[in-house]
């Protein structure tokens, strides 16, 4: 049961991160909330289904060309209803809010309210050390979750992109004045956002199908990494998704799956009356 349960929380913990790095990115350039930004990742789930399942395209060109499109759902998004918003965060906050209820009842309208599940990428279960199967879709996951995080930090801190946005992030004033444009840098910011709540969307939604309400679970939790692991902090979105993902793992094991998020916030509740900064933010001046 132990190790099981270190195993599930694992794989769950890496996409819960490469949901939540999503919102950090935003919050830490825009410092917009997103409040869709879970039906971005319900977006992508259903993208993945139609073309794989419904179309019959190859599994990997499904989820590529979803995860392409909620990028661009993303960019059309800023330009539209965030952009106007500059300068005042609580218009941008309930913006996306209503944005997330008009996707919920569109997604309800199309889709219809039945779970949606793409096919599985693989078959069968692998045996750990005689003790458990486990299922290889899963494991199949936990690498390309992995993979399109390493990816992203190699984006951000190795690249001329990443450091146009690392600079806009520290002091956007200072990056204007040097030639940086930064409502270019804002644009994709978000869509590489919503990208990232797409991939995490088309990674999980072969394991739990997806529905028009189920993105609110996904902001939630994704809300609540990026606030343990530190405001804007890349590496506490990572470690704080790790940490929910075990604790929910064996929080299901050893006590009730149905206290998943009372967990969530025990911890969170813990790591703040210690550190109000989050894991990995940094305290205030």
């Amino acid at each position: 049961m132990f190790s099981l349960a270190v195993v599930n929380g694992l794989v769950m913990g890496t996409i819960y991160a490469l949901a939540a790095l999503g919102v950090s990115l935003v919050v830490g350039i825009m410092n917009v909330i997103n409040f869709a930004h879970g039906e971005f990742y319900i977006l992508a789930g259903y993208f993945s289904y139609l073309f794989a399942d419904a179309l019959g395209w190859p599994v990997a060109a499904a989820m590529v060309a979803a995860v392409a499109l909620v990028f661009a759902a993303g960019v059309l998004v800023e330009y539209l209803l965030i952009r106007p918003t500059y300068g005042n965060d609580m218009y941008s906050l309930i913006l996306t809010f209503i944005l997330s209820i008009v996707l919920q009842n569109a997604y309800l309208h199309i889709f219809g309210p039945y779970p949606k599940k793409p096919p599985n990428w693989v078959k069968g279960a692998t045996n750990f050390f005689d003790q458990f199967y486990y299922g290889n879709q899963r494991l199949v996951a936990l690498a390309a979750g992995a993979a399109v995080i390493g990816a992203l930090f190699v984006l951000i801190k190795t690249t001329w992109f990443g450091r146009v946005v690392r600079a806009t992030s520290q002091d956007r004033e200072m990056a204007e004045m040097n030639g940086v444009n930064t409502v270019g840098v804002n644009l994709v910011s978000f869509g590489l956002g919503c990208a990232l709540a797409g991939a995490a969307g088309v990674i999980l939604s072969p394991i739990f199908p997806v529905t028009p309400t189920a993105g609110v679970a996904v902001a939630l939790t994704s809300f609540v990494i990026v606030v343990l692991g530190g405001m804007g902090s890349l590496w506490g979105c990572v470690v704080g998704g790790l940490v929910i993902g075990l604790v929910e793992s064996f929080g299901a094991t050893y006590v009730s799956t149905g206290y998943k998020h009372l967990f969530d916030f025990v911890i969170l509740l813990g790591v703040l009356l210690v550190r109000p900064s989050g894991l990995f933010g940094k305290p205030a001046a």
